[in-house]
């Protein structure tokens, strides 16, 4: 693992914590969702079509 991705990693233990004490969730999609805007591995449009995704599911699964 390289520089960026142990930045990257730390910085997503940061968040997942920040967000779960004040009780969301963050499930393992989301996680693999974030990790690859930030590594450049999909652009700013894909990351916000496969988010809004993500939402849809969830809302049809309530």
């Amino acid at each position: 693992m390289n520089h960026d991705q142990q930045s990257i990693e730390k910085a997503m233990k940061s968040a997942k914590a920040s967000i779960e004490l004040e009780g969301s969730h963050i499930t393992e999609e989301h996680e693999q969702l974030v990790r690859k805007s930030l590594l450049g591995e999909i652009s700013h449009e894909q990351f916000v079509e496969l988010a809004l995704e993500l939402v849809r599911q969830r809302k049809d699964h309530k």
